[in-house]
């Protein structure tokens, strides 16, 4: 019997309006990924940087600010 194919699934938890450019506005959007019921990680976006965090791992997170993420990917797609 062939296996079943696990989906990947994003929630994104959103208020009404998320205004992440704001000093000192606190607000940050976090989107946390999961393949079928395990947590791969959390994405976390605020004004200054985004960091993801590795599921299990509290201490050894990506923090990135927005310049240095855009280069990030942008070496990635070469």
């Amino acid at each position: 019997m062939a296996r079943r194919k696990r989906k990947t699934t994003v929630t994104a938890q959103i208020p009404s309006t998320v205004e992440l450019t704001k000093l000192k506005s606190g607000n940050s959007l976090r989107i946390e990924v999961r393949r079928g019921e395990q947590l791969l990680g959390t994405l976390s976006m605020g004004r200054g940087s985004v960091e993801w965090w590795p599921r299990g791992n509290k201490t050894n997170i990506l923090r990135k600010r927005w310049r240095a993420f855009a280069d990030m990917l942008d070496e990635h797609m070469k």
